[in-house]
């Protein structure tokens, strides 16, 4: 019966696409995203896949409506639609939600600033605020779909394929499609937008999203860790972290995330990785504040072991940061910092762990070079002295 009414409210949702009413299109949206979000797991919505493809070609075209409203309703229905128990039955329409979750991306990133009216400027940039963070949770909700998947042998390949013939439509396609669009659509709309607003509900879900990419194709682990390595990834988390110190929510999120892209990609010695599970999530600074901590001595009398942690974790980061080709502290100003750290640790007789000495002395000699300062006679001070 269920499936019948859904099939039905589909049908009128399409009837409601030739009328030139709004308000109609968006009441009917939002009685969709309703019975998406609060139907029962054990209860299937969508028994045929024709219905489940008809509902996603209804959502494509009402997300494409010039209408931003109507827009922001279709993809909060978007984001409703992907779960897993509305989409179980196989086989799994993998291909067709390509198409949805490309459509709702691009319109998304085709967004511009508006240009009217002051105070209907400020109403389009909300909405705009709004069709961004539904956007990403429909791409989160898809990537939480694919890893859900995984223990799935029924939904991992089409089951009524012929034998011997290739199909598209497989959940390894699908996870490889997720893991590509987010390169070129996803990170680079999310970063523009982070540049130009502070927004922690977006900040949050990607995020998010990018946790649950990890573990989306497995074989990929290391790619997708270098390619968030060297493209400013430490340096926008170090940001954020400053930015939402205050909002504790953010920590877990944000520093599982740059553990799990060192870990995974760099293979991090034990030590290394406990230094940073360890100061990670006090490392609230901004750039400016970082510098000053690492030239920061301890207190006199006794070696302060917090601060110690903090500085080491520090200069781990910015070694992994310029290893990557991210240099984004001047280079006469890390160079001080760095030279600080090093010279301070000598006046109270502390010798930093091998790891640690080798990443400051790297990150002085790729500063050197712009730096009009006696280096040689620095490095060779504390060589001497460490």
């Amino acid at each position: 019966v269920l499936g019948r009414c859904i099939e039905s409210l589909v049908r009128s949702l399409q009837g409601v696409l030739l009328l030139n009413n709004v308000e109609l299109h968006k009441q009917g949206l939002l009685l969709f995203t309703e019975i998406l979000k609060r139907q029962p797991v054990e209860i299937k919505l969508f028994t045929s896949r024709g219905v489940c493809i008809e509902a996603i070609d209804v959502l494509m075209e009402t997300m494409n409506c010039s209408v931003l409203d109507v827009a922001v309703e279709a993809v909060k229905a978007v984001a409703a639609f992907l779960r897993k128990d509305h989409l179980s039955s196989p086989p799994v329409p993998f291909e067709e939600l390509q198409k949805l979750l490309e459509a709702v991306l691009k319109r998304c990133a085709d967004l511009s600033p508006s240009q009217s009216s002051k105070r209907h400027a400020v109403s389009q940039k909300l909405l705009q605020g709004q069709f961004l963070l539904n956007t990403l949770e429909s791409f989160r909700n898809a990537c939480r779909l694919a890893v859900e998947f995984q223990g799935d042998f029924m939904a991992q390949e089409n089951a009524f394929t012929a034998p011997n013939s290739e199909s598209k439509d497989t959940l390894s396609n699908f996870s490889e499609f997720l893991l590509r669009i987010c390169d070129s659509l996803c990170i680079p709309m999310v970063m523009s937008y982070l540049e130009r607003a502070v927004s922690p509900s977006v900040t949050e879900v990607f995020i998010s999203t990018l946790n649950t990419l990890f573990t989306v194709v497995p074989s990929m682990r290391n790619k997708f860790s270098k390619k968030l390595a060297s493209s400013s990834f430490i340096r926008l988390t170090l940001e954020l972290k400053a930015r939402f110190c205050s909002v504790q929510r953010y920590f877990v999120p944000l520093t599982l995330l740059i553990i799990s892209c060192l870990l995974i990609f760099l293979f991090l010695e034990q030590e290394m990785s406990e230094l940073l599970q360890k100061g990670l999530p006090h490392l609230n600074y901004t750039i400016a504040e970082s510098l000053l901590l690492l030239s920061e001595p301890p207190e006199p009398f006794f070696l302060d072991q917090s601060l110690c942690s903090h500085q080491h974790c520090l200069i781990l980061l910015l070694y992994f940061a310029y290893t990557f080709g991210d240099r984004f502290i001047p280079d006469a100003e890390l160079f001080l910092a760095v030279r600080n750290f090093l010279l301070s640790a000598q006046d109270h007789g502390d010798c930093p762990p091998p790891h640690i000495l080798r990443a400051a002395l790297y990150l002085l000699a790729v500063c050197q070079d712009k730096v009009h300062l006696h280096s040689g006679k620095l490095t060779m001070k504390i060589h001497r002295g460490i």
